[in-house]
């Protein structure tokens, strides 16, 4: 089966689940946002860390212990820059990847406000890949993303923390192809409302 229907049909369950187990408790929508360092490992490349954000919105459920949110962005995850050789001529390559994402996420909550955080979902994700001399060209396709985190509520509305996420980059067109993993290590701050 493929990964982006098993995270789709993960997703389904847990939405279905927050129906029944969340319907009469109270809800709110969030924003939050990550800053952070990616490290890339590809068939290609590996080891090459660069700057990374992200910034997600949604609406979550929520009760005493637990939180469910299903929550949308997008992702920037860096570039990594590298020597090549194209034909026996020696080069640098950048490739960026970034895109739009989807997914759910569950929060528990200690008595003391602090917590632990996970979120999967989709990414479609676009690489933009480039190399001195020859040019430039963006491929894109489906792939996912996993974390955790663990955060404090600062006051009810406003928390802290920090997240580990792993995200499956995938692209292919016109014969190029990419596939690859890109761990994050971020700081987030989240708003409620």
């Amino acid at each position: 089966m493929n990964k982006r229907f098993q995270i789709t049909a993960i997703a389904a369950v847990l939405m279905a689940a927050s129906g029944s187990s969340f319907a009469t408790d109270p809800g709110t929508f969030f924003i939050n946002g990550n800053l952070g360092q990616s490290s890339y490992n590809s068939g290609t490349a590996t080891n090459n860390t660069a700057f990374s954000s992200a910034v997600r919105a949604g609406y979550t459920w929520y009760n005493d212990t637990w939180n469910f949110g299903v929550e949308a962005g997008y992702v920037d995850l860096g570039s990594l820059h590298g020597p090549i050789n194209v034909d026996g001529i020696s080069a640098r390559y950048t490739d960026k990847a970034s895109g739009p994402l989807l997914g759910a996420n569950l929060k528990y909550k200690f008595e003391n406000k602090w917590f632990i955080s996970g979120r999967a979902g989709y990414l479609y994700s676009t690489i933009k890949a480039s190399v001195s001399g020859l040019g430039s060209q963006s491929i894109s396709g489906n792939g996912g993303y996993a974390g955790l985190g663990v955060g404090y509520d600062i006051t009810p509305h406003f928390s802290l923390g920090l997240d580990y996420d792993l995200y499956r980059a995938r692209a292919k067109a016109d014969g190029l192809q990419f596939r690859g993993y890109v761990g994050v290590t971020s700081a987030f701050a989240e708003y409620r409302f």
